[in-house]
């Protein structure tokens, strides 16, 4: 009786068709969680042991498009053991052929974004540029989406639709699309040219038209800076490659020129010693270098002018020192009785 049973037709197949069928697609399945779990547990600590790190990339990504690959290869043997119109297998021949394709793409996407993480993270990290770590994780999503963009065109390609037309049409609207989008390009080229000439690192102070600020973001449409006021601007790529820039944080040293005046009452001896006064406290503070100049360059209208020039090396340090460097100079002049002078004028009275 259950023989017979088992024996009726149902669309053109046999109920113990219809069973060994779904029984094929099982065992594909519960044969894929075997393969995964030999892969998980056994293959990975074999090559770990090898000294090369692409074959634990490979098997990284593998694992579950190959349990997926089981599947498919269960379900293509599978629908062979039926009997079937030439309609239903040109539809199991197209699904098994996505089927594919979309292993593949979670095939690839997974061993060219583990190639990234192992082999490109750790070149760039060694770089002294920060913005190829910033471009990183873009990358790794314009590789990512084109593996999909590519798998989906063939998938469209099983569906019956033309691929060259589809190409074609692309193309015709990818020249309309690149002229309303002309700014936007223009920003990622202005991007690119970031990341190849390389004329600031993140966390660099750069100054441009009237934006003065740290770099803290470079992205493909825009870099983000903060500036000392606390705000955060967002500047589109092509304006800063197109700008004449300044790196402040590749200054090594920052040269500072002031001018003191004394009184016209100074003698010679004293205007010599108010020289070396500035000399000494300059050479002996601890963020200046050597470099220190000190003329006596004018005959002002109400003063004898000291035109001072040095130069301070710790850039964290520019007011500060300049700050110390001044009392100290005051303190000095003020135990040699040295004046400063200030802008006066003397009237002469002549009694006729």
């Amino acid at each position: 009786m259950a023989i017979t049973f088992l024996n009726n037709i149902y669309l053109g197949n046999r109920l113990l068709d219809y069973i060994i069928f779904l029984a094929i697609i099982a065992i594909s399945i519960v044969f894929g969680k075997v393969i995964y779990y030999i892969t998980k547990n056994i293959l990975k600590q074999l090559v770990k042991k090898s000294e090369t790190l692409l074959d634990d990339i490979f098997v990284e990504a593998m694992d579950h498009p190959l349990v997926f690959l089981i599947f498919i290869i269960g379900l293509a043997i599978a629908y062979n053991t039926l009997t079937l119109n030439e309609a239903t297998i040109l539809f199991f021949k197209n699904l098994i052929s996505i089927l594919l394709i979309i292993d593949a793409t979670w095939f690839l996407t997974a061993f060219l974004d583990q190639l990234i993480i192992h082999y490109v993270i750790p070149l760039s990290a060694k770089t002294d540029s920060d913005l190829d770590d910033a471009l990183l994780p873009i990358i790794r999503k314009l590789v990512r989406w084109g593996i999909i963009i590519i798998a989906a065109i063939m998938i469209l390609d099983k569906f019956g639709y033309n691929i060259a037309s589809l190409v074609a049409g692309l193309g015709i609207g990818g020249i309309a699309i690149a002229m309303a989008a002309k700014d936007m390009l223009g920003n990622m080229f202005g991007g690119a040219s970031i990341i190849s000439d390389k004329p600031f690192k993140l966390g660099d102070r750069i100054k441009f038209a009237d934006i003065d600020g740290k770099v803290q973001e470079v992205g493909i449409r825009s870099t983000k800076i903060t500036t000392f006021d606390g705000t955060e601007i967002i500047v589109p790529n092509a304006t800063i490659a197109n700008s004449t820039l300044e790196n402040v944080s590749r200054e090594k040293e920052r040269r500072i020129k002031f001018t003191i005046g004394l009184t016209y009452e100074t003698s010679s001896t004293k205007l010599k010693k108010a020289a070396t006064i500035i000399k000494k406290i300059v050479k002996n503070h601890k963020h200046t270098t050597n470099k220190v100049n000190v003329y006596f360059t004018e005959f002002a209208d109400s003063s004898l002018n000291l035109t001072i020039t040095y130069w301070i090396n710790n850039l964290d340090a520019i007011f500060a020192t300049k700050s110390e460097i001044n009392f100290a100079i005051k303190k000095e002049f003020d135990k040699e009785s040295l004046d400063m002078a200030f802008p006066s004028r003397t009237i002469y009275l002549r009694e006729e």
